[in-house]
């Protein structure tokens, strides 16, 4: 995912709510992702519940984030669930690059 515009934007990040940086670790990544407090237990995609550390990607003009959806193996990993949330303010536009790739 890549922002190509943002313009006097409010919202409109890309959410990974089962996603955990170690952000404790570096605060330089609160340029990149919205640093909160800690998320509340939600259900997972497999029906248990899961206190996530959650991620908020900024869409930060020139910025991009990539991730791998599935394993070797063809199962999902869980971590990648993810949401672009709505824009409350302004505009924002983005370019979705899926790729595919088989190694042999």
């Amino acid at each position: 995912m890549a922002w190509v515009d943002a313009e006097d934007l409010e919202g409109g990040g890309t959410e990974f709510p089962y996603l955990n940086l170690g952000r404790e670790a570096d605060p330089r990544w609160c340029r990149f992702i919205e640093c909160s407090p800690k998320a509340a237990p939600i259900e997972t995609p497999a029906g248990s519940s899961a206190t996530p550390e959650g991620v908020i990607f900024k869409p930060i003009p020139g910025n991009a984030i990539f991730w791998e959806n599935f394993r070797p193996d063809g199962n999902g990993y869980e971590e990648t669930w993810h949401a672009g949330l709505r824009v409350t303010k302004g505009v924002k536009v983005g370019l979705n690059i899926w790729s595919t790739g088989r190694i042999e």
